[in-house]
């Protein structure tokens, strides 16, 4: 028999699924959504161990644990792992140090982190059987019915995952890559959410010009994209933003599914889907979904479950500093939620409202308290909230991606590089005496520009600086805001200590970033050998991170076009590049343009391609296709092209 774990959580969801997680792990899960039913089971059944939440109802994880431990036999030894969504204070490690915890973990838990603790405190049983989750060999599956699409998209950011999610409701498909629980690519079964459909809706494309795209696909000319490039009926520009909405427009039609079923594959990659380049939180892609999507009889059914229960903002640093888009009334109403006020009190019949925090509570940006009453039965398909033949959600203005990613990455590493080896107080720019209320201030304005949220779309060893700078700032807050642990701070200051997280353990990452910016302002006033030499140090810095490879491999080029020997060098290095970054497209771009200079054109085709479906709006790419298109049309002569019109 697999080992059991007991999930002690109230949020059934979360449940839901750990219960897949933990059964793809080889154990077997088991729910309690309070205290009294967390410790009757530990009692009776003996699990192996115990994920337990301390902020449970009717008895907190602290009191259960507590409980835990004066049972007879061996039940007092249960393992026990405590979780938290607020902040953990010297106070809570100190309780769970008394009472045996194995450990104390700040949610958002990663899913591998919480796995490797559950490996490190339970002797694994046999494979999980038909109990429990279904299991499959690296993957999880569920029902849309037992946790809808918000919630779920919510769970799997917090935990983590990585891999290809398969969604599917009767004939309708979809497939969503995920890095690190973020959805960064999609794929469709639908015919009307294709691209050229897409744009026929959309009024960019005549139904006559969609014919002869389809036409020319058919006589595998290429993707639709180039085609209509080719076809010269519309520009760079309006297909990057086609392929962006094209691609947002398959994501959120799925939270208008109310059954269906979903299975994730661990560690999958999705094959030709279009890339979800989202410039916003995942919270605010559940806040947006929820908005213009989501069927109004499931809003109305979580008002009615959970309309009793008060509501206060969530203090956890994760989900606080997620940015959402809210009105002026809605920032006011989220930043007074104390717990006095119940969550129909808050939003009465107003629907916009009701959806707010319908899309609020399920991403955790506030907190409901009391207990939940069961889930009722699922009600009736309804109607759809949105047509597919237009998209609900207001348009976004358009902006200067590449020049906001330039922007952020200076911002954050400028940040990165001022922590370095300085004290709490100075990487809070707060003076030595500054009270509590100050130190909150300066936190929360620096944490927001360092939430991992922002460099979704980053690369690798961006998004880990940034989850670095995230982390020591926390750390920095937590200590000073405590009197005890503040003062514990300062003696060791004044002895001339320093602690291990203050000799910046990330040197190494910040001087990568810092000399891989400096790299690319060269680059773009080419001044090829100055740049090439900072991409260089940049790369021996990250050795594995793939676009500081491909930038000095690129560099490296330009700095001897005509020597046929490096040609061969920088094409060795950027398809290493191309491995170790996956996921973004500058690679691509520049493996694509030295196709080009060996002439491979067909190579070069496929990597500007790719860059495209990476990265919708890299005109660059999308320029070189365009001359590509029409040096195929010059060779086919004025006799071909004719014939084809």
């Amino acid at each position: 028999m697999p080992a059991t774990i007991l999930c002690a959580d109230v949020d059934r969801h979360l449940f839901k699924i750990l219960e897949k997680a933990f059964g793809d792990a080889g154990y077997r899960a088991i729910p309690a959504h309070d205290g009294e039913q967390a410790l009757a089971i530990v009692s009776e059944e003996a699990p192996a161990l115990v994920v337990l939440d301390i902020t449970i109802p009717k008895r907190d994880g602290f009191s259960v644990l507590e409980a835990i431990r004066k049972l007879d036999g061996p039940a007092s030894q249960t393992p026990v792992l405590l979780t938290s969504a607020s902040r953990i204070t010297p106070q809570y490690e100190e309780r769970a140090g008394q009472l045996g915890a194995q450990a104390m973990l700040a949610k958002p838990v990663a899913l591998a982190d919480l796995l490797a603790k559950v490996k490190q405190h339970v002797k694994k049983g046999a494979p999980a059987s038909g109990r429990g989750a279904r299991r499959r060999d690296g993957q999880m599956e569920g029902d849309l019915s037992e946790i809808g699409f918000a919630h779920l998209l919510h769970h799997l950011h917090g935990l983590r995952a990585t891999g290809v999610m398969m969604i599917s409701s009767g004939k309708q498909k979809k497939a969503i890559q995920l890095r690190d629980g973020y959805p960064t690519g999609v794929k469709s079964n639908l015919v009307n959410e294709c691209l050229g459909n897409h744009l026929v809706r959309t009024g960019k494309l005549s139904a006559e010009a969609l014919e002869e795209s389809i036409s020319r696909m058919k006589k595998g000319e290429g993707l639709q994209g180039q085609i209509l490039l080719a076809m010269d009926v519309i520009s760079e520009d309006e297909i990057s933003a086609a392929l962006r909405n094209q691609a947002e427009e398959k994501l959120y039609e799925i939270f208008e599914w109310k059954r269906g079923s979903f299975k994730l594959e661990i560690g999958g990659r999705l094959k030709r889907g279009n890339t979800l380049a989202l410039e916003t939180s995942p919270a605010n892609v559940i806040l947006e979904g929820v908005r213009y999507w989501t069927p109004r009889d499931r809003v109305d059914a979580f008002l009615a479950r959970n309309g009793h229960r008060p509501v206060r903002r969530n203090e956890s640093p994760f989900y606080r500093f997620q940015e959402v888009d809210l009105s002026a009334i809605e920032q006011s109403l989220v930043a007074g939620l104390d717990g006095s006020r119940t969550l129909e009190e808050l939003v009465g019949e107003d629907e916009p409202m009701r959806r707010t925090f319908f899309g609020l509570a399920a991403a955790e940006l506030v907190e409901l308290g009391g207990e939940p009453i069961e889930a009722a039965a699922a009600a009736p398909e309804p109607a759809r909230a949105a047509s597919a033949a237009t998209d609900p959600r207001p348009p976004r203005p358009a902006a200067n991606q590449p020049e906001e990613d330039r922007r952020l990455r200076a911002e954050l590493a400028a940040m990165a590089e001022r922590l370095r080896g300085k004290s709490y107080f100075e990487m809070l720019q707060v003076s030595e005496d500054a009270p509590a209320s100050r130190i909150d201030a300066a936190y929360e304005r620096l944490a927001r520009t360092a939430h991992p949220d922002r460099y979704n779309n980053a690369s690798k060893a961006l998004r880990q600086l940034a989850a670095e700078v995230f982390q020591l700032l926390t750390r920095a807050h937590d200590t000073l805001v405590d009197p005890k642990r503040r003062k514990e701070y300062e003696g060791e200051r004044k002895k001339g200590q320093r602690t291990a997280v203050e000799q910046a353990k990330n040197q190494r990452a910040i001087q990568a970033e810092v000399e891989f910016q400096h790299g690319e302002a060269l680059l773009r006033q080419r001044d090829y050998e100055r740049a090439l030499a900072h991409f260089a140090r940049a790369r021996d810095a990250s050795p594995r991170e793939g676009e500081y490879l491909a930038h000095y491999a690129w560099c490296f080029y330009l700095c001897n076009p005509d020597n046929a020997t490096v040609v061969q060098e920088a094409l060795a290095h950027m398809k290493r590049a191309v491995k170790l970054a996956r996921d973004q497209e500058k690679p691509y771009l520049f493996l694509g343009r030295l196709c080009k200079v060996v002439g491979d054109t067909s190579r070069a085709e496929q990597m500007f391609t790719r860059a495209v479906q990476i990265r919708p709006d890299c005109v660059e790419a999308m320029r070189e296709l365009r001359l590509i298109n029409m040096r195929k049309d010059k060779g086919r002569g004025l006799i071909g092209k004719l014939l084809r019109r």
